[in-house]
């Protein structure tokens, strides 16, 4: 696998030092890893090991910066980079707009306490969001509302084999003063000025021991610095206080330390020096405080103080350094801590399990909000998706009372409703709607309905790769957009243009639904109780057709006159198929005269319908959605067009028959028919021509 970290620069630091161990734990499994900053003190590590380090200015707090993104994504298409794992804010936005253009996963790890702007709110983008501790998991989940099955806590780990193990040292009483170390950055929340003052106590109780404070001030906290270096002056421990800036020898420094004291104020995000001490058979005290907690049992492998409280920090200090019998206890104890649970190893076979579940597991949401026959035309597409995502969660996001037509489709992980006929609110519950779906942490949007609307939620839902025809105002909203709009294409192979773009290599246009053995019994019983039986020739009549679309509907008359001629000619059924609205035109039948007419209008669900064209050997039907529930079936179709181009509607499969009179203002895709003599293109279609074509399905023409 390849992987590529980013983070600003490579100076010495916890974050800086666990890329590099991380980048050569990788190269000795056998991965690939790469390493993307403005560089610093430590490109000469991962130049020794052979790691290419690609440095750009990815540090700065620029606008500028957004720049670096085409880069950012050629490097990634270049190299073929399998995961690009983020580490800081700036370089996570400029790695989440390029993954965006690419194949290559995002993934994140956050090291610290973020605050909840906007500007934050990447770090909990990644397809798996790696926290270091349970404090930063709960923060990521509570304030950033990342699900958390997209989290893996993966402590920080050191490599032992850079550390010696000494604890021997609290055998025999200390030769000389005993020494004090506080390791991190010189800041104001790392709680110097408090160190200091339990240092000054301590100093009246303790007076043989020295004290050293290892760590840099940033240039915008060199006055804080040179307060604490006064401070040092005023209370008289210049003495016994030293700072030692940055240092590159940090296990050697802990090795000779009797005590590691980390007197954070505000919570640790984890506390990666702890380890460190515990590696090197320190023993430590800490602030009660985040991410420390996860490292240190109170009164079991080190001792705790109140953050800011620095007369207690005196008290478990001077306990630590008098009772070496204790310290020894401790740091027993926390070198075991480290051994089974922060070695690096165990942080990269983690870090590792992280890659290879962001690369296995893709989550994708697919678009179909749509009516029936757009929902039917749409399954090929699930069926092509699944082979080539075969472990993928897939969800469909479809019309709430849609859900029973596909609840037994085996493509799908997962079914979202959403009730396309309200109206009132509609921006208040696409925004709602925007923001389940991003709870669910989708990793590409496969949008199939293509409108406005659908452009807009895979966006609001910060799905990070968005495939879809870019029509509408919203168009620009997607990743990876289909330009061209080919008008000579069927459903499915204009559904085809834009699935292919995810990977997807190999065509297919077989239709399929499943019945609901509930709804089936339900209809057996129906046809039982008919007179039907497996062995009858059964026709289907669509009556009517969408209200939208009357000029689809042929005329009522001439079905009446197609069933006279059928009962009269041939032993058969025939089931007429419609809505409530369509019982007036059920009426004109008069089924009573007939015990071989089966008047269902209004009378199944959705799931019911499919059982009955299951049940059919021909359906005849307009441009509505039964005809495409057959295209499904082994039902034979009769097809009656009017006002729209058969290319375009036309089931896919063999053996269908289409009617189409190519009248001059045939196809008009209108719902109100402008010619003078109304319906003219559906009237053109005689009974005795759908006559002869249902004969022909039949295997009854002669």
């Amino acid at each position: 696998m390849k992987i590529a970290q980013i983070l600003p620069q490579l100076n010495v630091g916890g974050v800086e030092t666990g890329t590099v161990d991380l980048a050569k734990a990788l190269a000795k499994r056998g991965d690939q890893p790469y390493v993307i900053s403005n560089g610093g003190t430590l490109v000469e590590e991962l130049v020794k090991a052979g790691i290419p380090h690609l440095k750009l200015p990815v540090h700065k707090k620029s606008i500028a910066s957004l720049s670096l993104v085409r880069e950012i994504a050629d490097f990634l298409e270049r190299e073929h980079i399998d995961v690009i794992h983020a580490r800081s804010r700036v370089p996570a936005w400029l790695a989440y707009l390029a993954a965006r253009r690419t194949h290559c996963d995002f993934v994140t790890t956050c090291h610290g306490y973020y605050s909840k702007h906007f500007f934050s709110r990447v770090m909990g983008w990644g397809k798996r969001v790696i926290v270091i501790s349970h404090s930063i998991g709960r923060r990521m989940i509570d304030d950033f509302g990342v699900s958390p099955d997209r989290l893996a806590l993966v402590h920080r780990g050191v490599d032992l084999n850079r550390y010696v193990f000494a604890p021997g040292k609290y055998d025999q009483p200390k030769n000389g003063p005993l020494q004090i170390i506080n390791v991190g950055r010189i800041t104001p929340i790392k709680g110097h000025q408090e160190f200091i003052r339990a240092v000054h106590l301590l100093s009246k109780r303790l007076p043989n021991f020295e004290v050293s404070i290892v760590g840099s001030a940033d240039q915008d906290k060199a006055s804080y610095f040179r307060d604490l270096k006064s401070m040092v002056e005023r209370l008289g421990l210049a003495s016994q206080v030293k700072f030692l800036g940055t240092r590159r020898d940090i296990p050697e420094l802990l090795k000779a330390a009797d005590l590691l004291v980390l007197s954070s104020k505000i919570p640790e995000a984890f506390g990666r020096v702890l380890i460190e001490a515990g590696a090197s058979g320190t023993a430590v005290a800490a602030s009660r405080i985040g991410g420390i907690l996860d490292i240190i049992d109170e009164n079991k492998n080190g001792l705790l103080f109140s953050p800011e409280n620095f007369e207690e920090m005196a008290v478990v200090m001077e306990r630590l350094l008098r009772e070496r019998s204790l310290a020894k206890k401790f740091a027993l104890a926390l070198r075991q801590k480290v051994e089974q649970e922060f070695s690096l190893d165990q942080m990269v076979e983690k870090t590792c399990r992280v890659y290879e579940d962001a690369r296995r597991q893709t989550r994708i949401l697919m678009t179909k909000l749509g009516a029936v026959g757009d929902l039917v035309l749409a399954v090929p597409s699930f069926r092509m998706v699944r082979k080539r995502f075969p472990d993928a969660h897939i969800a469909l996001l479809v019309d709430s009372k849609l859900i029973p037509l596909v609840q037994h489709c085996p493509y799908l992980d997962e079914v979202v409703g959403f009730d396309r006929s309200k109206r009132s609110g509609q921006w208040e519950r696409l925004f709602k709607l925007g923001r389940r779906l991003r709870a669910r942490g989708f990793d590409l949007s496969v949008d199939l309905q293509n409108n406005w609307k659908t452009h807009l939620l895979s966006f609001l839902a910060r799905i990070p790769k968005r495939y879809g025809y870019k029509r509408g105002g919203c168009g620009f909203l997607l990743t990876h957009p289909v330009l061209v709009w080919d008008g000579t294409l069927g459903p499915v192979e204009h559904q085809f243009q834009v699935i292919k773009r995810t990977g997807v290599m190999h065509f297919e246009d077989r239709l399929e639904l499943w019945a609901d053995p509930k709804a089936d019994r339900d209809i057996s019983v129906k046809f039982q109780e008919a007179g039907i039986s497996p062995s009858h020739q059964v026709i289907g009549f669509v009556l009517g057709a969408s209200p939208n679309w009357p000029t689809k509907q042929w005329p009522a008359e001439r079905f009446v006159a197609l069933a006279g001629k059928l009962l009269e000619k041939h032993d058969c059924y025939i089931v007429l198929i419609g809505t409530e609205d369509h019982r007036k035109l059920a009426a004109l039948f008069n089924p009573q005269r007939s015990k071989r007419i089966l008047d269902l209008t209004g009378k199944t669900s959705l799931t019911e319908l499919v059982s009955v064209i299951n049940r059919l050997n021909v359906l005849v039907a307009g441009d509505t959605a039964p005809l495409h529930m057959a295209g499904a079936s082994k039902a034979k179709v009769v097809a009656l067009f009017g006002p729209t181009e058969p290319k375009r509607h036309m089931p896919p499969g063999n053996g269908h028959l289409t009617l189409v009179k190519r009248i001059p203002c045939q196809p008009c895709y209108r719902g109100v028919c402008t010619n003078p003599e109304k319906l003219l293109c559906l009237r053109e279609i005689s009974v005795d021509e759908v006559f002869t074509s249902v004969e022909k399905q039949l295997g009854l023409a002669k």
